[in-house]
């Protein structure tokens, strides 16, 4: 089901809209606007996925309005009885410019375009928590709750888990991307990001530098910069 919101400078004009849409089980009329203003608090309350806006309604235009929408993944369809528009319209990247009065056949083809767009924006803010590594000729697709720590070398980037280390033909920096929507991984030099979950121990070393012992199969010891340290210590409360 999609959530769609109307914004028309009149009632008729939101009724008639109201009444085409209700012929298609998959559309929920979440609200109604009868000026730029209202139609832009009611998209930020409700997000709809699909927007219904005429070019001439008050306080602020349907262009305008849709400047304001553009970065928010909504597929906007523009209703109206003036042609005029249509190229700026579509310039800004609006899904379809519908000329009033408008019908079912053309609504329904206007709603497919909106569709595809929702459904190729899902695809892309789908987030695949997993990446592919090597072990043996053999590619996994390893879950990044798993990964204790990564250390690049010459061309490659080796990730260990618990009880295993597997490769990873990428950089350093692709795999930092790919985690940094994960507050638990933390780069703690150039050469290390380390999965602060698995952290053990943190032993003094050498000129206010440390290493970090991590719950692998080895225990192993990873260097901390000192730069990154203080840093590091905030992160897990230590100070």
């Amino acid at each position: 089901m999609l959530k769609a919101l109307i914004v028309e400078d009149e009632q008729p004009a939101i009724d008639e809209l109201a009444y085409l849409l209700h012929l298609f089980n998959d559309i929920e009329i979440v609200g109604c606007a009868q000026n730029g203003i209202e139609g832009l608090k009611l998209a930020k309350n409700f997000k709809p996925d699909i927007v219904f806006i005429d070019i001439n309604i008050p306080k602020i235009n349907g262009l305008e309005l849709l400047k304001m929408l553009e970065n928010q993944n909504i597929a906007i369809i523009f209703t109206t009885a003036y042609d005029n528009y249509a190229v700026e319209a579509f310039e800004l990247n609006a899904i379809d410019y519908l000329l009033k009065p408008i019908s079912a056949s053309r609504l329904q083809k206007a709603l497919e375009k909106a569709k595809n767009f929702v459904k190729k924006n899902e695809l892309q803010n789908k987030k695949i928590n997993k990446i592919p590594v090597e072990k043996k000729g053999r590619i996994y697709l390893l879950d990044f709750s798993e990964i204790v720590f990564a250390r690049s070398q010459e061309g490659f980037v080796e990730i260990s888990t618990k009880d295993s280390t597997f490769l990873f033909k990428n950089s350093m920096k692709n795999l930092e991307e790919k985690l940094q929507n994960f507050s638990q991984f933390y780069r703690v030099q150039k050469s290390y990001i380390v999965n602060l979950e698995y952290i053990l121990e943190i032993i003094p070393w050498f000129k206010s530098t440390y290493w970090l012992v991590v719950k692998d199969a080895n225990k192993t010891r990873i260097p901390v910069s000192k730069s990154n340290i203080k840093e590091l210590k905030s992160i897990l409360g230590l100070f």
